[in-house]
């Protein structure tokens, strides 16, 4: 079983976190057979191992074929171009497929979101909003949807700006019908991505749980328009849950399409009146690099780069360090020696199962 079907395999598997499922998979590719026994003894559960064997060849063989063509991509949690916001969440995927221009996963990001049946206000200031945050260099990130997700691709084409749509469904099969154009366009333009195999149907289920990707790739999430029943309060508590910033528009009173917007700034969201607020407070230089370095006396070093590499795969729970040098393909010394580097900084610090981060 070559590496490709494995991971493919364990991005089927429930309940493994990503960097647990990286210490198995690099014991699953020392092995010639796999059994249910097997697997247990690489650290999978008895009904996790079943999950693993099930998934049968057809379908592996349908995701090798669209693999095939050179415009679809899977990229994997050890790969370094996985998107280094996205493996700061809790449970982020294993696995992403993804059609389009790939390097768009590490430009800054906004999240736009909101309601399915807009209202012409929506609509108004989605289009402003999405007009001003491309012309500061933000790619606009939302989830295909009718509606203000819609909306803000269709704008952010419009304006000549990048953007990033996330599905939930497979990209072979997309949904909802009436944006097959407007995801051929975005295919060209900017970039599809789903954690779900390409031939997975739009299941109700799947949908709530993609919303977890938009927000974790995106630097802050905007709450255009939003009913207290809206799907987008469920990613307004994935943003909260992964300290995103989180904004929504002020709205009119006594309107229960944006009842939703008033609860999230009771709950403490930033109130957005205009581009700049989300601008100043992130005080984003708008550029490949993280937000972090900027206003600071940090040089643009091979090291600096390296670093945030790192901190790409140490999380809150312990990352050995081989697992470490394997993903970054470089010298355990030389890997030693950065880590040793950025616990003396307060970046990391080494506990009895690897290194984990300290902020």
């Amino acid at each position: 079983m070559n590496a490709q079907e494995i991971w493919l395999r364990m991005s089927q598997v429930n309940k493994v976190l990503p960097q647990y499922a990286l210490q198995i998979i690099n014991k699953l590719k020392q092995l010639n057979r796999m059994s249910c026994t097997t697997l247990q003894k690489c650290g999978l559960n008895e009904m996790q191992s079943l999950q693993f064997l099930n998934m049968s060849t057809h379908r592996i063989n349908l995701v090798l074929k669209w693999l095939d063509n050179k415009e679809n991509q899977m990229i994997t949690f050890s790969n370094p171009q996985y998107p280094f916001l996205l493996k700061q969440i809790h449970n982020p995927p294993l696995v992403l497929f993804i059609v389009g221009r790939q390097e768009l996963l590490a430009t800054a990001q906004i999240a736009i979101i909101g309601s399915r049946q807009a209202s012409e206000y929506g609509q108004k200031w989605t289009e402003i909003f999405v007009k001003e945050f491309v012309s500061y260099g933000l790619t606009i990130t939302s989830g295909l949807a009718l509606g203000i997700d819609g909306m803000s691709h269709k704008a952010a084409i419009a304006n000549h700006g990048n953007t990033i749509a996330v599905l939930g469904s497979g990209l072979g099969n997309i949904y909802p019908k009436q944006h097959i154009s407007l995801a051929e366009q975005i295919k060209q333009e900017g970039l599809l991505v789903s954690e779900y195999l390409p031939d997975t149907p739009p299941l109700p289920k799947q949908f709530p749980r993609r919303n977890r990707i938009i927000s974790g790739l995106s630097k802050a999430i905007v709450v255009i328009e939003a009913g207290m029943k809206s799907g987008s309060l469920i990613t307004a508590r994935y943003a909260i849950e992964q300290n995103r910033d989180l904004f929504t528009l002020p709205a009119p009173l006594g309107n229960t399409a944006f009842s939703g917007n008033h609860w999230l700034l009771q709950q403490g969201a930033y109130l957005l009146a205009q581009p700049e607020d989300i601008i100043q407070h992130l005080e984003c230089e708008l550029s490949w690099l993280q937000s972090e370095l900027v206003g600071e006396d940090i040089p643009v070093t091979e090291f600096n780069l390296t670093e945030n590499k790192i901190l790409g795969m140490v999380g809150y729970q312990a990352t050995p360090v081989d697992v470490i040098a394997e993903q970054m393909q470089m010298p355990i010394t030389q890997i030693i020696s950065l880590l040793t580097e950025m616990e003396i900084n307060g970046i990391i610090t080494s506990t009895a199962g690897g290194y984990i981060r300290l902020s």
